[in-house]
């Protein structure tokens, strides 16, 4: 009978005692300095920034660059943009880290025709600061048009007049008395406004509440509810989710047409108008008009009911 063979050294050998040993003590050295690594203390500074535009100029226009921070707009005085900027650094003692928000260069810098940037930028990395931050609250004359762009940040405007357009992630967007409507683009957070013109939203995960007169809207949102209360203008109108409810509120006697669909045995719900059907009709799509027609309003979502309502 032939006997088994044996095993290979290579195949039977053990690691030495001290190889093991030494491999524990490297692996103990690299996780140390890792924790040694960590920038666990922050320090915070503000500074305040004002730069003169044109009283007269038919147009001042305002860009503000933050990271990992909120911007707050407000409307101000003629003639001037203020801004308080707040940033952070981080570090493993708050020598380092007051060092390191050293390295945020803000700037506020004006043109003779009203162009105002208001940058704050981590100079080692622009593009990834990491644990560091930069906020600003900014006045601006009422009628400058906004263009706000941060990350990870919350954004607020009041008492604009001009257009605003805005640039987030991850940040909350609420805009007051936006008299020339809003572009607003941002993820996993909720927007309000309330005004008049065109609203362009999109978010993801997080609800649209728009208010306004004459509005122009396009809402996209998903997993969460999409709502207006107002008027709208005689262009067309959209509004999108998944998983969730859609509202609209109208005054009473108005004239639209409508073009609803949902799904997964969710309806559509209209209350306080009489619509005259056009097109496919069941409880989860309503194609059809409202008084003398008008402007299409788009309404698209799914497992969730769409309500049309006249106001109370």
């Amino acid at each position: 009978m032939p006997a088994f063979a044996s095993p290979s050294p290579s195949t039977s050998r053990h690691p030495h005692p001290r190889a093991v040993a030494g491999a524990l003590v490297t692996l103990a050295l690299a996780a140390a300095g890792l924790a040694a690594c960590v920038l666990d203390v922050s320090t915070s500074g503000t500074q305040d920034l004002e730069v003169a535009v044109p009283a007269d100029a038919p147009s001042v226009s305002v860009r503000v660059e933050m990271f990992n921070g909120s911007i707050e707009v407000r409307a101000g005085a003629a003639g001037r943009v203020a801004a308080t900027v707040t940033t952070t650094g981080a570090g493993r003692s708050k020598e380092e880290a007051e060092a390191d928000r050293a390295k945020i260069q803000v700037t506020l810098d004006a043109t003779p025709d009203g162009s105002v940037l208001l940058r704050a930028v981590y100079q080692p990395s622009p593009g990834s600061p990491g644990h560091r931050s930069a906020s600003a609250v900014v006045d601006v004359p009422p009628g400058a048009a906004l263009d706000l762009h941060t990350s990870n940040g919350d954004v607020a405007t009041a008492g604009i007049r001009g257009p605003i357009q805005v640039a987030t992630s991850n940040g909350a967007i609420r805009l007051a008395e936006a008299a020339q409507g809003a572009t607003v683009r941002t993820s996993n957070k909720g927007v309000e406004i309330d005004g008049s013109g065109t609203f362009d939203v999109e978010t993801s995960n997080a609800a649209i509440v728009l208010r306004g007169e004459g509005a122009t809207v396009r809402a996209r949102t998903s997993n969460a509810t999409v709502g207006f209360d107002g008027t709208f203008s005689d262009a067309a109108q959209s509004l999108e989710t998944s998983n969730e409810s859609i509202y609209v509120q109208l005054p009473g006697g108005s004239s639209f047409a409508l073009d609803a669909r949902t799904s997964g045995g969710a309806e559509v719900v209209v209350t306080g108008f009489d619509v005259q059907t056009t097109g496919a009709a069941s409880s989860g799509t309503l194609q059809g008009t409202v008084g003398a027609g008008g402007p299409s309003i788009t309404l698209r979502t799914s497992n969730r009911n769409i309500q049309v309502a006249a106001q109370q």
